[in-house]
C-alpha cells in the first residue's frame, strides 16, 4: 500500500480545505486550550506585521485532509513555538511525519530572511480531576510523543493565558517544554533565572499579548501580561533542573493516571511549603524522642505515659523514614 504525505501552508481564508482543517483542530484540542477559529481566520487573512511570525499548515495523507498546525516564530530569542499540531485520528506516524515536515518547511522559509531556530517550545496542560489525575487527553498524548524528540520539561512557574467565558484574560497551570537545537540545556543542570525570564517575556509579550491586543483592549492586555510576568518572577526558585519529558509506555500515562511521574511545576511557595513540612517532621521526631528519654530518665514508669510517648516516637520516626525513602528511591 502506497501512502503519500504532504503539507501546505495556509495563506488565505479562501483555501478550500481550511474549514475541514479547522474542524479537525476544534474537535482535537482540549477544552480551554483552544483559540477562537474566528481569530485564526482573521490572522491568516490580515497577515499582521508583528515581531513574531505565524505559520498555519494543513496535513494531507493520500490527498485527504488529516491535520492542522499553528506555529509561531519569535526572532528575539530564536524560538519556534508550537501552538497546535493536530491530526485526526491521533496517530504516532501522522504526528511525526507532520512534525518533521513542518520543521523543515519553516526552517526553509526562515532562512530566506536570515532567521534561525535555537529552541522549539510548546506547552502541556496540568489540569487535574478530583482524584488528582491529569485529564487533558491531548497533553497526556504529547508527553509520550515529545520525549522521543528530546524535549526538556521546565518545572518552573508557568501559566497559559486564555480568554475565559466572560471574554476576559485568565490563566491556568501548564508545563513549558523546550527542545534545544544548540549545544546546551543538559539534563540535571539548573535553569538559569535570566534565561528563563527572557524566554518567558518573549512568549508572553511577543506571542500572547501581540495576539490578544488585536481583539481586546490593548492597555488592559499589556497590563495583564506585565502583572503575570511579575508573578512568575516572584514565584521562580533557584536550583530547578532541566528534566527529560519522561517516557512511560503505558495506557495509564496517556490517560493521566500514572502516579509514578510528576510534572508539577516548582514555585517558591511550593518549595517553602515542602521545606517547612520537612522541618516540622524532623522537629516532632526530636521532641517525641526527647520526651520519651526524659520520662524514662525520671523513671516515670506510669504505663499510660510511657506507652503514649513510645507510640509517638515510633510514629514520628516512621513518618521521617517514610519521607526519606520516598525522596531517595521514588
Amino acid at each position: 500500500m502506497d501512502v503519500s504525505y504532504r503539507i501546505k501552508q495556509i495563506k488565505s481564508i479562501k483555501d478550500k480545505d481550511l474549514t475541514e482543517a479547522l474542524d479537525i483542530y476544534i474537535h482535537t484540542i482540549d477544552e480551554g486550550s483552544e483559540t477562537s477559529t474566528i481569530q485564526i481566520r482573521d490572522y491568516i487573512q490580515n497577515k499582521y506585521n508583528d515581531k513574531r511570525e505565524m505559520f498555519f499548515y494543513i496535513l494531507y495523507v493520500n490527498n485527504a485532509v488529516i491535520g492542522f498546525a499553528e506555529y509561531g516564530y519569535l526572532p528575539q530569542n530564536e524560538v519556534l513555538l508550537i501552538d497546535y499540531i493536530c491530526t485526526r485520528p491521533r496517530n504516532h506516524t501522522y504526528f511525526y511525519n507532520f512534525y518533521q515536515m513542518l520543521f523543515e518547511d519553516i526552517c526553509r522559509l526562515l532562512k530566506k530572511k536570515n532567521y534561525y531556530i535555537k529552541y522549539i517550545i510548546t506547552e502541556l496542560s496540568l489540569k487535574k480531576d478530583n482524584d488528582n489525575k491529569y485529564i487533558d487527553v491531548d497533553s497526556n498524548y504529547y508527553r509520550q510523543l515529545l520525549t522521543m524528540e528530546g524535549f526538556k520539561i521546565l518545572r518552573t512557574p508557568y501559566y497559559q493565558p486564555y480568554c475565559n467565558i466572560e471574554r476576559k484574560l485568565s490563566i491556568t497551570d501548564f508545563n513549558l517544554v523546550i527542545k534545544p537545537l544548540i549545544n546546551g540545556l543538559f539534563p540535571k543542570t539548573y535553569i538559569d533565572a535570566q534565561f528563563y525570564q527572557e524566554i518567558i517575556t518573549d512568549v508572553y509579550m511577543n506571542h500572547y499579548a501581540a495576539w490578544y491586543e488585536k481583539y481586546m483592549n490593548p492597555k488592559e492586555v499589556n497590563q495583564f501580561f506585565i502583572n503575570l510576568l511579575d508573578r512568575v518572577k516572584k514565584e521562580f526558585t533557584n536550583k530547578i533542573e532541566f528534566d527529560d519529558v519522561t517516557l512511560v509506555n503505558c495506557a495509564l500515562y496517556q490517560k493521566g493516571l500514572c502516579q509514578q511521574v510528576s510534572a508539577e511545576n516548582i514555585t517558591l511557595k511550593k518549595k517553602r511549603f515542602y521545606y517547612a513540612k520537612q522541618w516540622i517532621m524532623r522537629i516532632l521526631c526530636v521532641l517525641f524522642s526527647v520526651a520519651t528519654g526524659f520520662f524514662c530518665y525520671l523513671k516515670c514508669f506510669d504505663s499510660a505515659v510511657t506507652f503514649f510517648c513510645s507510640v509517638l516516637t515510633i510514629i514520628s520516626s516512621v513518618i521521617a523514614l517514610g519521607q526519606f525513602i520516598k525522596e531517595r528511591f521514588f
